[in-house]
């Protein structure tokens, strides 16, 4: 690892517990709070997109740390931090393994696949995460259900409003200031 891969580890990981936060302590609606528009989502696709293994390193432990600040950490976040990473992870392979696509959102059918891709990693986050915590005990059988479907629909809603339009905005910025700069490795 280089040192700018401990810092772009750091930095996310410093972000993600700070988006953790508000989140789950600033807008905690939905169930148990499970925020129903958690800006966080949004700003992980980017991490993930731009910044690929350094990302999921960095969000898992802003995770972590994000809920031991917010007071909701249990021993089975060790495991259930993975969620959001895998469903970031589903995002990222398509544009990475389907070589029409371009990240970028450079023609119609990117932005079709990027909203696709974020259904999908959604699909894949909430899934894991809640019936994890439902698994361990955490949250009730009843509460399942609409605690996925408010995850689905909200993390739906914060990657089309916030990550669509920054990741057109800064894109061009990351890739020319950091990644072709520094020399980071997309793999």
């Amino acid at each position: 690892m280089k040192k700018l891969d401990f810092i772009l580890i750091g930095v996310i990981a410093g972000l993600t517990a700070v988006l953790d936060y508000i989140g789950v302590i600033g807008l905690p609606t939905g169930v148990f709070s499970i925020s129903t528009l958690y800006i966080g989502g949004a700003f992980y696709t980017l991490f993930g997109l731009w910044f690929r293994k350094d990302a999921y390193i960095g969000m898992y432990l802003g995770l972590l740390l994000g809920a031991v600040i917010s007071g909701t950490f249990t021993p089975y976040a060790f495991l259930l931090a993975w969620g959001n990473v895998l469903g970031v992870l589903v995002v990222v392979a398509g544009f990475k393994y389907i070589k029409a696509l371009d990240y970028r959102l450079v023609k119609y059918y990117d932005y079709i696949a990027f909203v696709l891709l974020v259904f999908l990693g959604q699909i894949v986050s909430s899934n894991y995460t809640i019936r994890g915590l439902n698994f361990f005990g955490l949250i009730p059988d009843v509460a399942v259900v609409p605690s996925i479907t408010s995850w689905i629909i909200g993390g739906m809603i914060v990657n089309i409003v916030i990550a669509i339009p920054l990741l057109k905005i800064l894109t061009p910025i990351v890739e020319s200031k950091i990644l072709k700069k520094y020399d980071v490795d997309k793999k």
